[in-house]
């Protein structure tokens, strides 16, 4: 009998010492599950990249913002080849830099629409470590530049939101809602909390899952969307979408006031432009009264 139980002792010592070698080989191995671990939101939230890629074939002018004493950001301003139907303000996921988005931005302006974009702090060329207070105050710096170059076109403006970037184009419309006639969100999150919960399913993790709160919950689209009026919205959201399910887009939706039109796709996370692109471009005509 004490030798059975020695070797059940020996056994549950054996696994408990493998799984606390699995759990530390996953930590040390998985840069996201680290920051999850350690609640570092730069990490967690944020895959920039400083490389830059080829534009050719665009047409654009680069400008350099200060946004703090040390920060300087880049923004690029796309031109269709013939006069605009309308400026688009466009915030992209967390991944990359402007350079990468290029088959995002193509279809816009391909189709006459001059496509303003920023790489944040710690994108391409711009300085400095990407945080949810730095995007913010680079995207809000960006947007009064925006302003300032098209101040004299008679164009209407679109705030155009992918993913993360659907959390700031929704808190940028509610600040500047006569600025702007239409929001698009494709794909956009509902909350950092929720991407977290998305995104982190396994059971081991689920300790290490903050309350919203912690994860500086200044602006949060399904909540701040519920401030916005009048301004027509377009929620793009694919049935297919790994990184932000169909529900969250549904959420985001159903708590925003009318106008509003949604748009379930069946596409990966923000592919509509690029597996979709006409259809996209009819919808954007359509919430700006283009034909």
């Amino acid at each position: 009998m004490k030798q059975t139980i020695k070797i059940i002792g020996c056994g549950f010592t054996a696994l408990f010492l493998v799984i606390i070698v699995y759990g530390v080989f996953i930590y040390q191995s998985d840069p996201y599950i680290k920051a999850l671990v350690n609640n570092n939101e730069t990490k967690l939230f944020y895959r920039p990249t400083k490389g830059m890629q080829s534009m050719h074939g665009l047409n654009y002018s680069e400008n350099i913002l200060t946004v703090e004493d040390s920060i300087k950001i880049h923004t690029y301003f796309f031109n269709p080849k013939s006069d605009a139907k309308a400026n688009i303000f466009l915030l992209r996921g967390n991944s990359g830099n402007t350079s990468q988005g290029k088959k995002l931005i193509k279809p816009l302006v391909d189709n006459g629409f001059r496509v303003y974009s920023t790489d944040w702090r710690g994108y391409g060329k711009s300085n400095g470590i990407p945080n949810y207070t730095g995007v913010m105050k680079d995207t809000e710096m960006a947007f009064l530049d925006f302003l300032k170059q098209t101040e004299n076109d008679s164009i209407k403006t679109i705030v155009y939101g992918m993913s993360l970037g659907g959390q700031l184009a929704v808190k940028l419309t509610k600040d500047n809602q006569i600025e702007i006639d239409a929001l698009v969100l494709d794909g956009g999150l509902e909350s950092a909390q929720s991407f977290i919960t998305d995104n982190f399913q396994e059971f081991y993790l689920k300790p290490f899952i903050k309350n919203p709160e912690d994860y500086n919950q200044d602006y949060v689209a399904v909540r701040d969307i519920t401030d916005i009026e009048n301004i027509p919205k377009l929620i793009i959201q694919s049935n297919k979408d790994r990184a932000v399910p169909l529900e969250r887009g549904k959420n985001i939706f159903n708590a925003a006031k009318e106008p509003k039109k949604f748009w379930e796709t069946n596409t990966g996370h923000i592919e509509t432009l690029t597996h979709l692109p006409n259809e996209t471009i009819l919808k954007l005509n359509e919430i700006i009264g283009l034909k």
